[in-house]
């Protein structure tokens, strides 16, 4: 009967071809290319388990609270759905986080993968903000503050902040569609176009292959896709969900029932948002308390630290590829990643970031550290306003110091890594590499 369907299919769609083509596929053996599809296996739990949640959530001001704190009370899979869904979330964007730092200390987003760099950096943002949407959805005490600080944000905005705030929360905070529109964002729009990305990313994937670590680029060096590689990838999909699995069901992610349901006269102490919102509100405790006018139109103190900065930095990120390309003169097809070590000033910066992110997340909690260490709180503000620009020079600094300095020594060594630097180094500090081919 299978021969039957796959001659059936063969014979009107080709399809033989395809599966060939599937099947014998060759994915890198390195473990680091697996990061990706933890994201991608958090994703898919994500969307199991909030489709189950939709059956159970209210989206309006009255019941919302209701809704989620009873899943804590009427039965044990509901509260073990909760836990999954928030610790997914969790999981999702730190794996892409850390596939992103991946690529970027490599160079993987040289060209002719520009593009895959984008949208993996809009992916991040999306992730991140459907993070903060479904994080807000249960209108408990913490959320609600954290909604509350947020529509501050979109009210600093010039010219249109008012205006934005009045259509999204339905005429002043908290208004009666807040929670509808962040439903429909949460659940409609911003999955969809997250898969759509997904989709785009995994094509661009196939059609230009894998970046991979070796010497000789015309070839892909690795493992089929059946069976050697479907099995592995098949393990990385169980020790995912068993991972999420064992911290849903034993460590508690945002207990509402704690918290109680938001009422504007209430505001829990310490109030933090997820750690991958938490660089915000870093942001918001350390930055200038000054205020300018534009035309005549008052700009409050948020709108620097809570809409220019993360503008400028974002911007930064996405236009990287040309960035670097541009600083190191190096337009060519790159293949080959390259060890970070190869270009020092690339780890520094690469470093300086993440220490500022954790700097400024570290900040998000300022109020809890000074009341630790018996301190003032503006103490705390003025020594993260310090810290952040300071120790991150300084952390970037080192850190591509010691990575020229480990480069000097396995060139001294004469490790492999650095010989093939050294064979395929071209006059702008690149590669002369052939395309990547799907040859065994």
């Amino acid at each position: 009967m299978m021969r039957g369907i796959v001659a059936f299919l063969d014979d009107r769609f080709g399809s033989n071809a395809g599966a060939r083509f599937v099947l014998r596929k060759i994915y890198p053996d390195h473990w680091s290319f697996y990061l990706g599809e933890f994201a991608l296996y958090a994703f898919m739990l994500l969307v199991a388990t909030g489709v189950w949640l939709t059956f159970v959530y209210q989206a309006n001001p009255t019941d919302a609270y209701d809704s989620v704190a009873s899943l804590s009370r009427a039965a044990p899979i509901g509260y073990l759905m909760r836990q999954v869904h928030h610790w997914s979330a969790v999981a999702f964007v730190a794996a892409i986080l850390i596939h992103m730092a991946r690529i970027f200390f490599t160079a993987a987003f040289r060209k002719p993968r520009e593009l895959n760099w984008v949208v993996g950096v809009t992916m991040l943002i999306l992730a991140s903000l459907t993070g903060f949407t479904g994080y807000s959805l249960p209108n408990d005490a913490l959320s609600g503050v954290g909604l509350r600080i947020a529509d501050s944000v979109l009210l600093a905005v010039p010219f249109i902040g008012n205006w934005a705030s009045d259509v999204f929360t339905g005429g002043g905070f908290p208004g009666p569609l807040i929670l509808q529109h962040l439903y429909t964002i949460h659940v409609y729009f911003l999955p969809v176009i997250i898969a759509l990305l997904l989709s785009a990313h995994l094509g661009m994937l196939v059609y230009q292959k894998h970046t991979q670590f070796v010497r000789e680029p015309q070839n892909v060096v690795g493992r089929r896709f059946w069976p050697d590689y479907a099995l592995r990838t098949l393990a990385a999909l169980g020790a995912t969900v068993a991972v999420i699995l064992a911290l849903a069901a034993t460590v508690e992610i945002n207990p509402i029932d704690v918290y109680g349901p938001y009422k504007d006269w209430t505001a829990p102490n310490p109030a933090v948002p997820d750690w991958y919102a938490a660089f915000l509100d870093g942001g918001l405790r350390i930055g200038p308390s000054f205020e300018f006018t534009i035309f005549g139109h008052p700009i409050p103190a948020l709108f620097l630290p809570a809409v220019v900065m993360p503008l400028v930095v974002l911007s930064i990120v996405i236009a990287w590829p040309w960035i670097d390309a541009a600083f190191t003169r190096d337009h060519a097809k790159h293949d080959v990643l390259v060890p970070p070590t190869f270009a020092p000033w690339r780890v520094g910066f690469g470093s300086g970031l993440i220490a500022a992110g954790t700097f400024l997340t570290l900040a998000a909690s300022d109020d809890a550290q000074a009341l630790a260490i018996h301190q003032p709180v503006q103490s705390m503000v003025t020594f993260y306003r310090i810290l952040v620009p300071l120790g991150s020079l300084l952390v970037g600094v080192l850190a591509g110091l010691f990575a020229r300095e480990l480069r000097r020594r396995s060139a001294a060594h004469g490790t492999e890594s650095e010989r093939v630097v050294a064979l395929r180094r071209n006059e702008h500090g690149g590669f002369d590499e052939e395309p990547v081919g799907s040859a065994l």
